[in-house]
């Protein structure tokens, strides 16, 4: 009797094995393909890129399959930073394939939470690690694993300032000075400028408003200045603020209204940024 029932577990775990093994050949035969068939940057800004990857499914089994999810997970210089699941409910047809998009939006505030000073770079390295979750039958789920490497410029806001005032020409009527305002640039390229359009108020009171055109560009890590015109009605605007301009006073100021940058990225081209900087200039 025990050498009937030795006879039968034998048996029993061979037909298991050979089961499993058949399973695992037949798993390989039916297993769909998968690849990145595109990626492009869908929008792009000073506070977030939007990406967006094309994955393509190809189903050559009579048979349609089902996708249980999609996992991914945006790794920036090796460490995670967007992770989901999406794609879910999606069937392929049978010897057919299907492009499922998915889209990832990299915030670039996020990058200071990540140790060191990755945030300050001009660029950065990326990879998308994702895996469609099909639905096979006999053998349930499986993982099918793709990869995507690549490169990011990271866009950073130049920092704005009204450096002096510098008086021309003074009288008891009339006041012509140059607001010098200055941009900083700290992207590792060109900005380009094309208009600003200004309102300025010096303390608290409005001395100029207007646009300025066909500015120089900025080179690189640098900084550039637009010299703005003010002519100011000292009958109108008051003795006090003769006497600021008279004596060379320390003077608050608030610069409000928009700049036009030209990034030399495609989707950062006529960029609008908007003014609002105050802060104590000197006047010359």
């Amino acid at each position: 009797m025990r050498i009937i029932n030795k006879f039968t577990l034998v048996v029993f775990v061979w037909l298991f094995l050979t089961s499993c093994a058949e399973m695992t050949k037949y798993a390989e035969v039916i297993k769909p393909t998968a690849k990145l068939t595109g990626t492009r940057l869908a929008n792009i800004n000073f506070d977030q890129a939007d990406l967006v990857f094309d994955l393509a499914i190809d189903n050559q089994n009579p048979v349609a399959i089902d996708i249980a999810g999609l996992k991914y997970d945006l790794k920036i210089e090796d460490q995670s930073l967007v992770s989901g699941v999406t794609a879910e409910g999606l069937r392929i047809d049978a010897a057919s394939s299907s492009t499922v998009q998915l889209p990832v939006t990299l915030k670039f505030d996020d990058l200071k939470k990540f140790p060191g000073e990755l945030w300050k770079k001009d660029s950065f390295s990326y990879q998308l690690d994702t895996q469609f979750i099909v639905n096979l039958p006999v053998i349930g789920e499986y993982p099918i694993p793709v990869s995507k490497q690549g490169e990011l410029p990271v866009p950073k806001i130049p920092s704005v300032r009204l450096k002096t005032v510098n008086i021309n020409k003074l009288s008891f009527q009339t006041a012509d000075l140059v607001a010098r305002v200055e941009i900083n640039n700290p992207n590792a390229f060109d900005l380009g400028l094309s208009k600003l359009n200004y309102r300025l108020q010096i303390n608290q009171q409005q001395w100029a408003k207007g646009s300025v055109k066909q500015l120089s560009p900025i080179p690189k890590k640098a900084a550039g200045t637009i010299d703005i015109p003010v002519s100011l009605d000292l009958l109108s605007a008051g003795r006090a603020a003769y006497t600021v301009l008279m004596e060379k006073q320390p003077v608050a100021y608030q610069l409000t209204g928009d700049v036009t940058l030209d990034t030399g990225i495609d989707m950062l081209r006529n960029f609008q940024l908007p003014l609002d900087v105050s802060g104590k200039t000197t006047l010359y």
